[in-house]
C-alpha cells in the first residue's frame, strides 16, 4: 500500500512538473517561532496564472500560482503541502541578469500540528518570564501561508531568499505561527 501511494505521488509529481513553469528546490530553517528551530526542505512548482497581468515601459506583473511540498525535521518530522498564487515583479525587458521580487498568500497543510524541537529548554523575556519546553502549538493542520522573495534570475535559472509565515488566523485557540527563511534554487522549463 506504501509503494503504491509513493508510485502514484512520484507520477503525479512529474506530470505537475512537465506542465509547470519553474521547480523550485530549496532549504531553510524557522526563525521567531515560540520555540522551536526546524530545518526545512521544499520543493515548490509554480504554474502560470495571468503571464502578464500588467505591464509598463520598466516592470512587469504576473500571477503565477505555486504548489509546494515540504517537510520540517528537528525533533519531529512534520510534512506540509500548500498552494498559493503569487504576484511577479520583474523588469520589462529581460537581458542579462535581472532581478526578481514575488508576493504570495495561500494555504497549507500540517500533518502535525505540534512542533517539538531539540532546542534545551529556556527562559524568555517579554516583560513576562516564560519556561519553553521546545514545542510549539499551531493550533490546527490547516494553515494560511503568507510569503516573500527576492532573487536574481538568468537564463534558465535563479536564486532567491524567501521568508514564509504560517498561522491559523486566529481560528484556532492555540495559534503559535511560525517564520521560516529558506534560500532556493529554480530552473525555469
Amino acid at each position: 500500500m506504501l509503494t503504491r501511494t509513493l508510485l502514484t505521488v512520484c507520477v503525479l509529481l512529474c506530470a505537475l512538473t512537465a506542465q509547470s513553469q519553474t521547480l523550485t528546490v530549496a532549504g531553510g530553517q524557522t526563525f521567531k517561532s515560540s520555540t522551536t528551530e526546524h530545518d526545512s526542505y521544499r520543493v515548490e512548482m509554480n504554474f502560470r496564472w495571468k503571464p502578464q497581468l500588467w505591464s509598463n515601459d520598466s516592470l512587469a506583473l504576473s500571477l503565477n500560482h505555486a504548489v509546494s511540498v515540504m517537510t520540517f525535521r528537528d525533533k519531529n518530522t512534520v510534512n506540509a503541502i500548500s498552494w498559493a498564487p503569487n504576484l511577479i515583479v520583474t523588469p520589462s525587458r529581460k537581458t542579462g541578469i535581472y532581478p526578481y521580487a514575488q508576493l504570495g498568500f495561500g494555504a497549507a497543510y500540517l500533518s502535525d500540528d505540534e512542533f517539538k524541537s531539540n532546542v534545551p529548554p529556556r527562559y524568555r523575556y517579554n516583560g513576562v518570564r516564560i519556561y519553553d519546553d521546545g514545542t510549539s502549538d499551531m493550533g490546527s493542520h490547516g494553515q494560511f501561508e503568507s510569503s516573500f522573495a527576492v532573487g536574481l534570475t538568468k537564463d534558465r535559472f535563479s536564486i532567491g531568499a524567501k521568508v514564509y509565515h504560517y498561522s491559523n488566523a486566529g481560528f484556532s485557540q492555540e495559534n503559535g505561527g511560525m517564520d521560516v527563511a529558506e534560500l532556493g534554487v529554480s530552473y525555469i522549463l
